[in-house]
């Protein structure tokens, strides 16, 4: 693999245990809202970054059917139903009782974090069709396509939204469609050939940096704007769709790929292929350890705190499915492709 995108996966994974840490000081006013408030509009391209990396590595390959089906689709399940029996027994366990394990999962995520799994099961029944539009595809169609999405799936219910005042209905829309909506997978497809067309293209370090925070320092002020608008915290402009979260991902994704390609790294190769594991484990070490030990507030101080949460939750997860893909026992692919 190549190692501007397992670098990527990695960062990625990161943000997104950083926008979960964050994000327990930004629903409230306090003397840390300001720094929960960067680091939120900081890590808010962690998703987009997931889906945009998963169309650089499936729009552009040629496979039979049958075997993208297996290999990418039904490796989704395995995961999806790991994680969610873990969270519900966690549940279980803290007195949140579900009577029928199997129709909760069909119902919809158990746990947060798992909605995300919902989504690209959804998408990936699609790829095989986007993947032959792609190839076929010239550079203008792409663009086209992109510059469709971008408007009807961003641009557009966002100025809608803001202008008409009904944000909080734009932020409910996106947050509470069914996951068997195809519009709330539909709407994240356009990542996946986002992430392909960019890889096409020659990427630049310091100008997709420059792009990303220009992004994010926008995303932020403008978060201040909104929520003295309204009153109370508001996640308006930090949200996956949001034209400044697609411009940050898109930034970040540039650099990534502006990176000299090349073989990662053992370490590198190692913690990428664990992040997986790391998605599905973190929100578990975030509220019975870290809130239970007051890790998330080692120092006091609001703009460290956040950081070295992150950094120690990140590492344990990572010690933890490390370890637990080193047994034997975990090294069968039925087990080991739910880590």
């Amino acid at each position: 693999m190549d190692r501007r995108v397992d670098a990527l996966r990695v960062a990625a994974c990161f943000l997104v245990v950083l926008l979960h840490v964050s994000s327990e000081s930004f629903v409230r006013y306090s003397a840390a809202w300001n720094a929960s408030n960067c680091y939120e509009s900081l890590s808010r391209a962690c998703v987009p970054i997931f889906l945009m990396i998963s169309g650089a590595n499936l729009l552009r390959k040629n496979e039979p059917l049958g075997t993208f089906l297996s290999k990418r689709v039904l490796r989704v399940i395995p995961p999806l139903v790991f994680w969610s029996v873990f969270y519900l027994w966690w549940l279980d366990f803290n007195n949140v009782h579900t009577e029928n394990w199997v129709l909760a999962i069909v119902a919809g995520p158990t746990m947060f974090h798992l909605w995300f799994f919902y989504v690209i099961f959804g998408i990936y029944l699609v790829v095989p069709a986007m993947r032959r539009f792609y190839q076929n595809a010239s550079q203008s169609e792409r663009m086209w396509l992109l510059a469709v999405w971008l408007l009807t799936a961003s641009l557009y219910p966002t100025l809608q939204a803001l202008f008409t005042g009904r944000e909080d209905d734009l932020i409910a829309k996106w947050g509470r469609e069914s996951v068997y909506d195809a519009s709330y997978y539909g709407m994240y497809a356009g990542f996946m050939v986002l992430g392909a067309w960019l890889a096409d293209l020659k990427g630049n370090v310091v100008r997709g940096l420059s792009v990303f925070a220009a992004a994010v320092v926008a995303t932020a002020l403008t978060t201040i704007w909104e929520s003295r608008i309204h009153g109370v915290p508001n996640p308006f402009f930090q949200l996956y769709l949001s034209p400044l979260v697609v411009i940050a991902a898109c930034g970040l994704f540039h650099a990534f790929m502006g990176m000299t390609p090349g073989k990662a790294s053992p370490l590198l190769n190692t913690v990428s292929g664990c992040t997986l594991g790391i998605y599905g484990l973190h929100p578990f070490l975030i509220d019975p350890f870290a809130k239970r030990f007051e890790l998330l507030q080692l120092t006091g101080w609001s703009w460290i705190d956040p950081l070295l949460a992150t950094l120690l939750i990140f590492g344990t997860a990572f010690a933890i499915i490390a370890f637990l893909r080193w047994i034997p026992l975990f090294r069968y692919r039925p087990l080991r492709i739910v880590i």
